[in-house]
């Protein structure tokens, strides 16, 4: 007890400032940026991620986001996580504070033989522990901890960017469906009058069976059709429902796509915006956590100081345990330090596991930007897309009216004119398609830059 009570204060004294010793200044990996990518000034603000579906001006759109994220499940789990990750900060923070125990005891005893009658004592102690955070092991697990909360937090944010996209997608799929089935019905209610048609022409002798029998296949493939585009708008409702939380989406609808332009994109897009995604935010500061952990590893090698305190007595009435306490303090010092293979060893295991996070922040940097690369360029090309698929379409439609004019005059076959529909219903599609497609691929850029395109300040 004595050697303890000498060493305690000359390791405080001689340790002051030890935990330097074994803390690492982070210093952010070095991330070449891509070419095509505009490098601006460190001073730029960036615009934070915000309701970015609100830039789509659709109020239907916007109320069923808000309805997702106030009821989805997957973010209520994130929540919790973020909570219980909050906690385990606060656990760790509370190992730098002295462990307080205390406890109190009474009994009663009687000789065997019956003498003296009964006796009454009792007990009462409090005890303290705390170790003197000299190399800075403690501290860094706290600031690991830290480090985990803060990365839950950007976890639960990226949870929410993601769900946001979901419903934003499913809300177009529906739209999408309800078009196409609009389309659908009135693609079959002209082929039926196209059928009524070469009926009556079969009636007269005008036309063989085989142009019957076209027609009639023509039809049948259309309500074919409308059968699987019925089944598509179930999914996308049912999408919805699962979404929400609830058995069957009973919610508005889109009915088409919006025709408007997309909302815009700030030309010369900085790097400095792939830092608010929230899953890089979350694996920098899970590179910041396993650097504290690789800290506090190599910190619990060098001599770890704890000292006890005890205010305890045992008496037979209640006021001598009050009057008559008996105290004790007490020091102990271990010394890992002494097995030298399994501290270089062990350290080392710990600065490789901080190196491969590095790696790894580096990959999900870089597929960051190959998702936004992509995205980019999709968008430009499905924007170039539909110029053609438009002037397709008004050929298309042009044609299919032409057909039409020769069929009746009898100078073509039906064939002809059915193929030419079809052309016409195959364009239609497309052009659909690739406004989802544009749609899509906005919310993909969305996502991948973690949130709206603006740079504050433009």
């Amino acid at each position: 007890m004595a050697v303890a009570s000498l060493l305690a204060p000359m390791m405080a004294v001689a340790c002051a400032g030890c935990a330097s010793m074994t803390r690492t200044t982070y210093v952010a990996p070095e991330l070449p940026v891509a070419q095509g990518w505009d490098v601006r000034p460190s001073g730029a603000v960036i615009a934070r991620e915000g309701a970015w579906w609100n830039q789509f001006g659709d109020a239907g759109l916007t109320t069923l986001v808000n309805n997702v994220l106030a009821a989805n499940g997957d973010l209520a789990a994130a929540g919790i996580r973020l909570r219980q990750a909050r906690m385990s900060a606060d656990l760790a923070a509370s190992q730098l504070r002295p462990t307080f125990t205390g406890s109190l005891s009474t009994g009663a005893s009687q000789a065997l033989d019956g003498g003296n009658g009964w006796s009454e004592n009792g007990s009462a102690s409090l005890g303290a522990s705390w170790e003197v955070d000299l190399f800075g092991r403690l501290g860094a697990q706290r600031d690991a901890a830290d480090w985990a909360a803060e990365a839950s937090v950007q976890d639960f944010a990226a949870t929410r960017l993601s769900l946001a996209g979901t419903a934003v997608s499913a809300w177009w799929q529906l739209g999408y469906a309800n078009e196409r089935i609009a389309i659908a019905q009135d693609s079959l209610a002209y082929t039926e009058r196209a059928l009524t048609l070469v009926q009556l022409q079969y009636q007269a002798g005008a036309v063989s069976q085989i142009e019957l029998r076209d027609a009639e296949q023509s039809v049948a493939a259309q309500q074919a059709t409308l059968t699987q585009l019925n089944q598509a708008r179930v999914e996308a409702r049912n999408a919805l429902a699962a979404l929400l939380g609830q058995q069957t989406y009973a919610g508005a609808e889109l009915q088409a796509l919006p025709i408007a332009p997309l909302p815009a994109v700030s030309a010369g897009l900085p790097a400095e915006l792939l830092g608010r995604r929230p899953d890089l935010a979350a694996a920098e500061l899970r590179l910041r956590q396993t650097l504290a952990t690789s800290d506090a590893t190599v910190a619990g090698f060098y001599p770890q100081l704890n000292l006890t305190g005890s205010l305890g007595t045992a008496s037979s009435t209640l006021l001598d345990i009050i009057s008559n306490p008996v105290a004790s303090l007490g020091a102990a010092i271990s010394l890992p330090f002494l097995n030298p293979d399994r501290v270089r060893l062990q350290s080392g295991i710990a600065r490789a596991d901080y190196d491969i996070a590095v790696a790894e922040f580096r990959q999900d940097f870089y597929e960051a930007l190959r998702d936004t690369g992509n995205a980019l360029s999709q968008r430009e090309q499905l924007i170039g897309q539909a110029v053609l698929l438009q002037r397709s379409l008004s050929a298309a439609s042009d044609s299919e009216r032409l057909y039409e004019r020769r069929y009746r005059a009898g100078a073509i076959a039906l064939r002809d004119w059915l193929d030419a529909q079809e052309r016409l219903r195959t364009s239609r599609v497309s052009a659909i398609d690739n406004r989802l497609s544009q749609l899509n691929a906005q919310v993909a850029l969305y996502q991948a830059l973690g949130g709206d395109t603006a740079i504050a300040g433009e």
